[in-house]
């Protein structure tokens, strides 16, 4: 999706109500301390706080729901900072810090929390993740509900409670909580001793942890998409960068494969759209672009969920 640059609230403000209800509305998780014309400058990253989204899937909503109350209640006994949403799919969290050098110590804080929550999305810490706006409709959602802050209260209340609340938007932010959370330290990663094991490939290509925990979701971001599409060529190409034009058209219809069995999933890449997919794809094996480096731009990201094989790369 095309990102806009905005400037201040007022500008939030004019660009939420003339879009909202026409298409759903994201804004990034982190703010950033330069920005170029048109994108924020990832390495002035603000890494201070923390997104949670509790995501169903093709589980009932109930889960999801349980999930949520039970981090809310670990958040509450500790005094934390934090804000809750229901998304119209799900719930959503925010959690806030103090400022973290390395997004991976915000990871670190992640993991003591998936032992409880198993619909947390394993691939919410990463530095261009994308949020639903609060109080803007998820067109995508069977009411369609809104996207709506909630109350402690309300999850007490029941989730149809929430549901029929959802119905509406334009309701207040609560916060909980009074500390900002101190992020663990963590070792650099070239100091790990435990490696990961390479995830089951969705289609028939090897798939990347982080990039597998990174488009197994509803709305993949877009470098998430660009990167996986570049691994891709990597494999296919012995990442040879001037290929025949035949070969060309080979790999860009294994690659579409490929991700057609991931937008097959249910609540996986909602946004699927194969003309524009194919348009992206063809203009990054055409260029022969090679997949990102671990240490330039995976790890800093946020994309690495711990130390892999390719980690030397």
């Amino acid at each position: 999706m095309k990102r806009v640059k905005i400037n201040n609230k007022d500008e939030f403000v004019v660009w939420v109500n003339a879009f909202n209800g026409k298409m759903n509305c994201y804004t990034s998780v982190y703010d950033f301390g330069k920005y170029a014309e048109d994108a924020a400058i990832d390495s002035t990253c603000i890494k201070d706080r923390m997104f949670l989204d509790f995501d169903a899937h093709d589980e009932p909503l109930e889960n999801a729901y349980y999930d949520c109350i039970r981090v809310c209640d670990v958040l509450l006994e500790q005094d934390v900072f934090f804000n809750m949403y229901f998304s119209g799919k799900g719930f959503h969290m925010i959690v806030y810090g103090e400022q973290a050098d390395d997004i991976r110590s915000i990871q670190s804080y992640f993991t003591t929390l998936t032992p409880i929550a198993p619909t947390l999305d394993r691939s919410g810490i990463q530095v261009k993740r994308l949020r639903r706006i609060p109080n803007t409709v998820n067109l995508s959602s069977k009411g369609p509900y809104f996207c709506i802050p909630i109350t402690r209260e309300d999850l007490e209340s029941g989730l149809d409670v929430i549901l029929d609340k959802a119905m509406t938007g334009n309701h207040p932010q609560v916060r909980y909580g009074n500390k900002l959370v101190k992020w663990p330290n963590v070792k650099p990663i070239e100091m790990s001793d435990i490696e990961i094991n390479a995830p089951k490939p969705v289609g028939e290509l090897p798939i990347l942890p982080c990039l597998h925990n990174a488009i197994m979701v509803e709305n993949p971001g877009h470098y998430a998409r660009v990167y996986l599409t570049q691994w891709y060529r990597d494999i296919l190409t012995m990442r040879e960068r001037h290929i025949s034009e035949e070969k060309k058209a080979e790999v860009i219809e294994i690659i579409i494969n490929e991700f057609k069995a991931i937008a097959d999933k249910e609540d996986i890449w909602l946004d699927w759209d194969e003309k524009t997919t194919r348009h992206h794809v063809k203009f990054v094996v055409d260029g022969g672009y090679h997949a990102p480096s671990c240490k330039e731009k995976l790890i800093p990201q946020g994309y690495c969920p711990g130390k892999c094989w390719r980690y030397c790369e």
